[in-house]
């Protein structure tokens, strides 16, 4: 049960439309609502036909009353009725009036709220009353309407009962005055001996949706900011010209695309997100401190940290919750609690893919290499995981054999397109080209794959080809039967006679003299192109060009600052430190040293075959 108050110094300003409309969309999302008429003065909760209940009963007054005749807390049942036909799900909302019309005058002037608490445990019977509502409606909320000003009552509104107060106020100096009192004093209830903090929710209300060309609403907001100690922009419920007004329509209901209804839904949103125990509440709180948020002006850390606690503690079954507090606790450094969240998480439900990433990131962190990989295998194991959640979880995996990645419910449940996308990006390693060249060769033979994507896809297999020894199905790919080496554009030219080398053992300078000539002294020069041209200028038997592609090459890679280059001495993407010593490399082998040769060349097995027929030289 989350108490929460609304409370305004001056009338006009919309309190109580406001805490109806609040109601009203609580119920509407399937929360528990008590609505608690304690404005004695002017009780009005009971002129909204959507208040209307089941049954009339006696109010807040009456109950006070009975109270002092027997010196006993009456029965709060007596006192609450559920209105009809509001909430979804499980929601619900009830009332407990002010009072009973016919009485009300006469009971209200007879109670001296003063003596109440001096001489008749007043406290203890409003804490009877909380206890009496848990007990008989159990609600998640309940939502006190306090009269303006300062009075006798004011202090059971606004300090013992709620956890909450809705502060509304008009932006003008007698708002702001009468308000530093009353926002003092909620404060102070977070001092001994109370000890209880009051969360302050501050709603500018009623304000004119006019252009502020003078700034006079913005120094007004400074002005209750700086005087009432609270930093957040204020919530705004803005003047609405409408004479759906004089029928005290309830937006929220009748008109849910209005611009006031959405008003009153930011402020709903705002009262939930402090209540630990919802659970949309809890979410929002935990998205609102996390990566995108991160920190709520407001908020102390301590606060911070207590809130998420009890949001833990809240919810110890909720897999979501759960998740997203492992998410958080992640990004703030505590990977073993993080670990611990989001295993929970997993083990009450919350078991998709990205739960499964997620506990492998952790896990990692934790140099938990095999735990990470196990969790990695999970999410490849679910249909429709988005690609990159693919690419990330097979890069993840070092034990698996290729074809049962490449085979897995992640990968062949993706479009042609996105199976595309990850074989071009899995490029790290001689292990992810093995299962790159099983999704190109899958993608190949399909019936449907269009003709206009069959010449790129086959030079990105001869590319995988060539990154795991099978240089013979390379060649072949590159360079079909009655094509003529001339045809080949630079990318294929440059790969075919790597790709000649690796099967033979020699260099075969055609190819490359076909890069040289195709060489473009405008392209884009990448390290990898650079380092391409260096190999390629060297096979055509121009070393000079070879050593000066080198240089080059060398240059453009140290100004990337620590990005990833594709390799060609490897065929798969490296470190920038490793980029650099393979092209040390290309340099000796330029200069002379016939020792040297691709790494690619060193781990070939041409036992790995994927098809059979003669290297055309």
């Amino acid at each position: 049960m989350y108490v929460t108050t609304f409370y305004s110094f001056k009338g006009g300003v919309g309190r109580t439309m406001a805490l109806v409309n609040a109601a009203v969309e609580l119920a509407q999302r399937g929360r528990r609502v008590l609505a608690v008429d304690f404005d004695l003065e002017a009780p009005g909760l009971d002129t909204f036909d959507v208040m209307q209940t089941r049954e009339q009963v006696p109010g807040i007054i009456d109950f006070v009353g009975e109270y002092l005749t027997s010196g006993q807390a009456p029965d709060v049942s007596r006192f609450i009725s559920e209105t009809s036909h509001i909430g979804e799900r499980d929601g619900g909302l009830w009332i407990m009036p002010s009072g009973s019309p016919e009485t009300y005058a006469a009971n209200f002037q007879q109670i001296d709220w003063g003596a109440l608490y001096d001489e008749h445990d007043g406290y203890l019977l409003f804490e009877d009353l909380k206890e009496q509502w848990n007990r008989v409606v159990t609600p998640d909320y309940v939502l006190v309407d306090s009269r303006t000003g300062h009075t006798d009552t004011g202090g059971i509104c606004t300090r013992q009962l709620p956890d909450a107060v809705v502060v509304l106020f008009f932006p003008n100096e007698q708002n702001l005055r009468g308000l530093r009192r009353v926002v003092r004093d909620i404060r102070a209830e977070a001092d001994k001996p109370r000890n209880k903090t009051i969360e302050l929710h501050f709603v500018m209300s009623n304000v004119p949706d006019l252009d502020d060309e003078d700034r006079i609403l913005d120094d007004k907001i400074k002005a209750f900011q700086e005087q009432l100690g609270f930093r957040r922009e204020p919530m705004i419920v803005h003047r609405y010209d409408s004479l759906s007004l004089l029928n005290q329509v309830v937006f929220t209901k009748d008109r849910p695309r209005s611009r006031l209804a959405r008003e009153y839904g930011e402020l709903v949103r705002e009262v939930s997100g402090r209540n630990w125990a919802d659970r949309d509440g809890a979410l929002d709180y935990i998205l609102r401190v996390g990566r995108r948020g991160r920190r709520i002006r407001d908020e102390s850390i301590q606060t911070i940290e207590n809130m998420l606690q009890r949001i833990e503690t809240a919810h110890p079954k909720d897999g979501e919750v759960l998740f997203r507090l492992g998410e958080l606790r992640e990004y703030d450094g505590q990977p073993e609690w993080a670990a611990s969240l989001v295993s929970r998480a997993i083990d009450a439900g919350y078991n998709g893919p990205d739960a499964y990433l997620k506990h492998a990131r952790i896990l990692a962190r934790n140099n938990d290499l095999a735990g990470a990989e196990q969790y990695a295998l999970r999410v490849l194991e679910a249909n429709q995981v988005p690609p990159p959640m693919v690419r990330e979880s097979i890069s993840r995996i070092r034990s698996c054999v290729p074809e049962t990645i490449a085979g897995s419910a992640a990968v062949t449940s993706l479009d042609p397109d996105e199976q595309m996308w990850l074989a071009r990006t899995l490029n790290r390693s001689r292990d992810e080209a093995r299962i790159t060249a099983l999704i190109w060769q899958r993608l190949i033979q399909l019936d449907d794959f269009p003709a206009t994507k069959r010449g790129s896809a086959e030079s990105e297999l001869a590319r995988s080809c060539i990154a795991t020894g099978r240089f013979s199905d390379a060649a072949n790919l590159l360079l079909h039967d009655g094509q003529d080496i001339d045809e080949l554009n630079i990318e294929d030219a440059f790969n075919y006679g790597m790709a000649v080398w690796g099967a033979s053992g020699t260099i075969q300078p055609q190819p490359f003299r076909r890069v040289v000539e195709l060489d473009q002294p405008n392209s884009e020069e990448t390290p990898n192109y650079l380092q391409c041209m260096a190999i390629a200028t060297w096979a055509a038997g121009d070393e000079v060009a070879g050593i000066r592609y080198v240089e080059r090459a060398q240059q453009a890679v140290t100004s990337m600052q620590g990005a990833s280059e594709f390799s060609c001495w490897r065929y798969y993407c490296v470190s920038t430190d490793t980029f650099i010593a393979d092209l040390a490399e290309i340099r000796a082998l330029i200069n002379g040293d016939s020792s040297r040769k691709p790494l690619f060349m060193t781990t070939a097995d041409e036992t790995e075959s994927l098809s059979s027929g003669p290297v055309v030289l």
